[in-house]
């Protein structure tokens, strides 16, 4: 076998999707949306400064691992580094010292450009020369989506078990093709049981995740509406709830009749941004005449 080592291109494409498809699976990572988008922009060679080209081992033409990695060259306030985000070397060629031959053309990167590699927080690194596969933290949190689907798994069977409205998710931004995210980009959408009435029936909770581009920063943002029987109910103003209700980690309470005839349930809430953050509880009364939402706020801002 002869082992050579060079940066992809755009003809590489099909080979280096596969080669990660083998590593998501490994590690039983469900992302077909991710896949296409980088097949996609591996096809249009789309990197910039920085962020170079994944780097391929072959057997003779035939591509038989990869590693991605990030480049931060030095400056006056940094010395730089290399930090490998992805390392793959395929089953049939483990153990043969293609991850060693690997691992040692991005020390070479990183000596060209006056930096040194940078070992994982979670993983030694025998980890590129024993197992040959490795997906960083920073690329794919596993421990966090996991404890996502079990929430969401318990949480449906909550409902199951209580007679609640089934929630629903539908991950958009793992199954459906984006290229970078842009401003109104659905991330994903989904519903949760919310609050019980005491006649039984129960208000569900809809989010829309959705990219936003603002002055406090750029990312996802979840967007609220109330529904009783499949019919949204109207709101007074903007409907904030907290975040880890689109989590599937919370569970319904019981609302109680207050002054007015209106029936209300409180639930913390906590929101942070570059200034500070909010934090209490929120009140939320259902009016049945009306069909109407509105909310009373018991939060106290604290700065950075």
């Amino acid at each position: 076998m002869t082992y050579t080592v060079r940066p992809a291109s755009a003809t590489d494409a099909e080979a280096a999707t596969g080669l990660l498809a083998e590593l998501h699976a490994h590690f039983d990572v469900h992302r077909p949306a991710d896949l296409l988008r980088r097949t996609r922009r591996l096809s249009r060679f789309d990197y910039g400064k920085g962020d170079p080209p994944p780097l391929l081992i072959l057997d003779g033409d035939a591509p038989i691992g990869f590693a991605t990695y990030d480049l931060s060259l030095p400056s006056k306030w940094w010395s730089g580094s290399l930090r490998i985000s992805e390392f793959l070397v395929t089953a049939s060629a483990r153990g043969t010292g293609a991850g060693a031959l690997l691992l040692a053309e991005l020390h070479t990167i990183a000596r060209t450009a006056g930096v040194v590699v940078r070992e994982p927080d979670q993983a030694g690194p025998e980890v590129f020369t024993t197992e040959e596969r490795y997906i960083g933290s920073h690329v794919i949190h596993f421990a966090h989506e996991r404890r996502c689907a079990e929430h969401w798994i318990a949480l449906r069977a909550a409902a199951a078990e209580n007679g609640w409205p089934a929630p629903r998710l539908d991950d958009r931004w793992h199954t459906e093709l984006h290229d970078d995210p842009e401003p109104g980009h659905l991330y994903a959408e989904g519903e949760v049981p919310f609050l019980l009435l005491p006649d039984g029936r129960v208000v569900t909770a809809r989010f829309r995740t959705v990219y936003v581009e603002e002055y406090l920063g750029h990312g996802p943002e979840n967007r609220w509406t109330l529904a009783l029987d499949g019919r949204e109910l109207r709101t007074h103003g903007q409907l904030r709830i907290d975040h880890s209700w689109s989590r599937g980690e919370n569970r319904p309470a019981l609302a109680v009749p207050v002054d007015g005839g209106a029936l209300m349930v409180s639930y913390e809430y906590y929101d942070s941004n570059h200034f500070g953050s909010d934090s209490g509880t929120i009140d939320y009364l259902i009016d049945l005449d009306t069909n109407t939402v509105t909310r009373h706020e018991h939060l106290t801002f604290e700065p950075d």
